[in-house]
């Protein structure tokens, strides 16, 4: 059996040689903010959210999201959404948002609704296509848009708050995810709201940048390196240089043969 030369060469030097895999970049919204340098902030900020939606708009990203602009614009307006409390969104962040779900959805970030203090912790999700569309109904029906203080309505608005925030942006009804926040201006307030159990987390702090500030302050030790370490790495480095030799050797022989 005759072996190609790319089979002998690979053989020779190790063929089970893996090159290490980069790190996967942080999905955080947090990672996203440092690396493409937008700040994610709720107060006061009304402008730099309604500029961004305004380029989603008039750059027709609800139809293609792919864009590096487009996908900038998204991730502004998608965490301002996601983190902040409803009273420091604008109104059109509240409603235009839904429109570029589909397209943009993929290229967003991880954030969850940001941790108030006193709160009680929001029901599990279950992030079905029922649940959270069910405590929606429920809502209307109980009429709970104009008097939230109505038996059953704290409890249900909980449960359609938890689905919203925490689950995918299509398990959600298009009726359920905008009308959360029109019941949102009914059952306003700390009586009205709940933590989820992400929220708590350092949520604006890159964690892959607490990662790396790690690795460049970790003791490498280059005093505990000893020259028999030194001699080996010379030593495999030779051993690699001649295994490449013979296997040029052989790839030549190969050709003749061939």
């Amino acid at each position: 059996m005759k072996l190609a030369p790319a089979t002998i060469l690979v053989s020779l030097l190790g063929g089970d040689r893996v090159a290490p895999a980069a790190a996967a970049e942080s999905n955080t919204c947090a990672c996203k903010a440092k690396n493409l340098k937008f700040n994610i902030k709720c107060e006061s900020n009304d402008t730099a959210m309604l500029d961004a939606l305004a380029y989603l708009k008039s750059n027709g990203c609800a139809a293609d999201c792919s864009s590096p602009e487009c996908t900038l614009h998204y991730l502004v307006v998608q965490s301002h959404h996601d983190y902040c409390p409803e009273e420091k969104i604008p109104t059109e962040i509240e409603d235009g948002f839904h429109d570029y779900d589909e397209q943009c959805a993929p290229q967003g970030c991880d954030i969850s609704r940001s941790f108030i203090a006193g709160a009680p912790d929001c029901p599990a999700p279950k992030c079905d296509e029922s649940t959270g569309t069910a405590a929606y109904t429920t809502l209307v029906e109980k009429n709970c848009q104009e008097d939230c203080s109505l038996s059953g309505c704290r409890d249900n608005f909980f449960v359609l708050r938890i689905e919203h925030d925490v689950c995918d942006h299509d398990t959600l009804s298009r009726a359920a995810e905008e009308g959360l926040h029109d019941m949102e201006r009914s059952c306003a307030g700390t009586d009205y709201a709940c933590n989820s159990a992400s929220g708590a987390a350092k949520q604006l702090e890159c964690a892959q940048e607490e990662e790396e500030d790690d690795h460049a302050g970790h003791d490498h030790g280059d005093e505990d390196h000893s020259s028999e370490d030194v001699e080996s790495s010379k030593e495999s480095g030779a051993a690699n240089a001649v295994m490449a030799g013979v296997a040029a050797a052989l790839v030549g022989a190969t050709a003749i043969m061939i």
